[in-house]
């Protein structure tokens, strides 16, 4: 027999269409209850499910793979509190694959290191005479860097394994009035402090500093990486000590001023969506510097009277608290989830040492000691801490060692820079 509904053909004296589930009319009466058709497996409960392991792989997606491939707001912090902290006269380390980049007038100009310490290859020779690199980016596999000296500050890539360089941005201005006043007008050229790279664009920093009237105007361009689009983001003028640290990411700028010569300072963030700059939080009898930034928490040190105070604040100026007090300290870097601070040997002995101060209270630890009393500098190259020995700005930032290590100071392996 035939379903009437959908014109199935069913065995002889079937009550329910196997195909669509609708009753058939048997021929002749039909005694006692008619049993239910039988149901029909609904799709809803598996589509349901599927919907729910799609929303749980994209989660995945989004949470997971940014930590795995060196993306996300994690990365982005990293980034920009690597340049704020190592930016113009210290050493930013940039990291891909199995090597460390970074610029050493003792080796010659800037070199690639395996980070097992193995080897170094110098892959950009720089004359360390006139010139000096004063921040490095790394974005897939271009290396970009500011090339500083006597003639106009110049940003340029270059592949990682040294070909392929191109110059992408010359930022100069013309001299001021003062000018007149000096033989050296490259002097008032803008000057690179920083560079990230923030999907695919570059995030550069760049200050203009007057001697005479002890200003500085700083400016922060985004370019394309090509080196077209050039647009200026944010331009902030100042005295030439009162603007410190800006810290750069891709949808706010937040920066220290102080005032009066350290009577109070202010912290503040300037919104690249409503292009408003807004004071979070003022501190008086202070001085402020270093900001950074870990775990969407802004850091930076309070240097009172006597003392200094590391300082945590949510990006809003909110949840304000205090991560150490102590004397001779200096951010060092920030990463996971804590504060690295330079402080003077515990033994009193000459040199410095690494303490890691977490953020969430617990105790302190030192990862590294009897680092030279020079200019140093720690980078996050994600995962490990890479700490640059590098000599005074006379000596051109000539790093003199650089040593690996993991975050606890563990598997510390010392460079060949030598």
């Amino acid at each position: 027999m035939f379903c009437p509904k959908c014109g199935e053909k069913n065995p002889d004296g079937a009550r329910f269409c196997a195909r669509c589930g609708a009753a058939i009319a048997a021929a002749g009466p039909v005694s006692g209850p008619v049993p239910a058709p039988p149901r029909r497996r609904s799709r809803v409960p598996l589509v349901a499910a599927c919907a729910v392991a799609a929303v749980a792989v994209v989660v995945a997606a989004v949470l997971v793979l940014p930590g795995l491939l060196g993306g996300g707001r994690a990365a982005q912090e990293r980034q920009a509190s690597n340049a704020a902290l190592n930016g113009g006269y210290k050493n930013t380390v940039v990291s891909s694959g199995d090597y460390d980049y970074l610029y050493s007038a003792s080796v010659g100009g800037i070199c690639r290191v395996k980070s097992d310490g193995s080897s170094a290859e110098l892959i950009r020779p720089i004359d360390s005479a006139p010139y000096h690199v004063s921040a490095l980016a790394i974005d897939g596999d271009t290396l970009y860097f500011a090339l500083e000296g006597n003639a106009p500050s110049e940003i340029r890539s270059i592949q990682l394994d040294g070909t392929n360089e191109k110059s992408l941005v010359t930022l100069a201005t013309e001299p001021n009035e003062s000018a007149t006043l000096t033989s050296e007008p490259n002097e008032f050229n803008q000057r690179v402090a920083q560079i990230c790279v923030y999907d695919g664009a570059l995030y550069v920093t760049s200050y203009v500093y007057d001697p005479y009237e002890m200003t500085c105007t700083w400016n922060v361009y985004t370019v394309h990486k090509d080196g077209s689009d050039i647009r200026q983001v944010f331009t902030l003028d100042g005295d030439y000590l009162a603007i410190q640290d800006l810290l750069v990411l891709p949808d706010a700028v937040y920066y220290l001023e102080n005032g009066n010569g350290g009577d109070f300072y202010t912290l503040n963030a300037w919104d690249s969506d409503t292009n408003q700059v807004r004071a979070l939080y003022t501190g008086t009898s202070a001085y402020a510097s270093e900001l950074c930034m870990v775990d969407g928490q802004l850091i930076f040190i309070e240097r009172g009277s006597g003392s200094q105070q590391v300082m945590c604040f949510g990006t809003d100026g909110q949840e304000q608290k205090t991560l150490w007090s102590g004397e001779g300290a200096m951010i060092a870097t920030v990463a996971d989830g804590s504060v690295y601070l330079s402080v003077p040997n515990s033994d009193g002995s000459e040199g410095r040492s690494l303490l890691r101060v977490p953020l969430d209270g617990s105790a302190e630890q030192t990862v590294a000691q009897n680092l030279l009393n020079t200019s140093h500098s720690v980078s996050d190259v994600g995962g490990r801490l890479v700490v640059c020995e590098n000599a005074t700005e006379t000596d051109d930032t000539s790093v003199l060692q650089a040593i690996s290590m993991n975050y606890d100071g563990t598997d510390q392996v010392t460079y060949p820079l030598g």
